[in-house]
């Protein structure tokens, strides 16, 4: 409560934004809008350009799709902007062959 007693509003953190556009992405997954799920993961990596999570999703995305060349994109993005790049390193070395 502020000083004249009314209720505060919640302060919106940049985290919330974020959660909540991973949030809208995933939904857009699940009803088989993949391209632009895609985009919005890519809004993600704007502000947090480390995030494993919305690196694997994409590259899943990808997979499902049967975009070899594309997946290899993510999974190099991956490899440079993060700090856990074993999984990333393995998934492109089977995709390599």
């Amino acid at each position: 409560r502020n000083v004249e007693g009314k209720i505060k509003p919640k302060r919106q953190g940049r985290f919330d934004n974020i959660t909540h556009m991973i949030d809208e992405a995933k939904l857009l997954e699940k009803s088989g809008n993949l391209d632009e799920a895609v985009g919005l993961y890519n809004e993600v990596l704007l502000i947090l350009p480390d995030s494993v999570k919305v690196y694997e999703a994409i590259a899943d995305i990808y997979s499902v799709q049967g975009d070899i060349e594309s997946e290899k994109d993510i999974l190099i993005k991956a490899i440079a902007n993060c700090s856990k790049t074993d999984d990333f390193k393995k998934r492109l070395n089977s995709l390599n062959g």
